[in-house]
This record gives structure tokens, sequence and C-alpha cells, in this order.
């Protein structure tokens, strides 16, 4: 048996019959109601998780966008790693056909 590292800076996803392994990039904690995290592939795909403190509801407290362009993910996060965008984040599952 193959002996296996356990790097727990990489988030795994599976899309169709595709492995990608995204590694943590950015990460805002300022905001009272929401927290951003991002998250890249050595592909140049993208992840940016958004985490609702403030989860009261029918509104979901983690959402996703995802993208295939780096110059896209790097135009959501400012000079200091702070999230600057305006993405429509959606829940995981809905997520997968934007990185097909």
């Amino acid at each position: 048996m193959a002996i296996q590292v356990r790097d727990f800076k990489r988030i795994f996803h599976k899309v169709g019959d595709h492995e990608v392994l995204f590694e943590a990039s950015n990460q805002d904690t300022r905001g009272s109601q929401f927290q951003y995290f991002g998250y890249i592939s050595s592909e140049g795909s993208w992840i940016i998780q958004r985490f609702n403190i403030q989860e009261s509801g029918n509104t979901f407290i983690y959402g996703y966008f995802a993208g295939q362009t780096r110059s896209v993910y790097d135009a959501n996060w400012n000079a200091t790693g702070h999230y600057t965008g305006s993405l429509t984040f959606v829940t995981f599952d809905q997520i997968t056909t934007s990185l097909e």
C-alpha cells in the first residue's frame, strides 16, 4: 500500500471525470455578515466560497462561485487580499457546470 500524504491546505473537487486540487489562495474575514475564501488550481480554475455568518431562514450558509480564468479571479480581490467582487453565489452542487 502506497503512503498517502494529506495536505490540508488543498481542497479536492471532482468534476465529471476530472480530479482537481484547489489550494487556498485568499481569505477575507473582515465582514460582520460574510467571509470569503478563495481557492485556485494549478490548471487555472478557481472557486470563491462565501460564508454567511448570520445565516437565518432559508439563506444558505455557504455559497460558491467558480471560473476558469485566473484574471477574473484576481479581479475579485484587491491588493491587500480583501474580496471586492460582486459575484452571484450559488450552492455547491450548482457550480459544477461552470468548471466543465
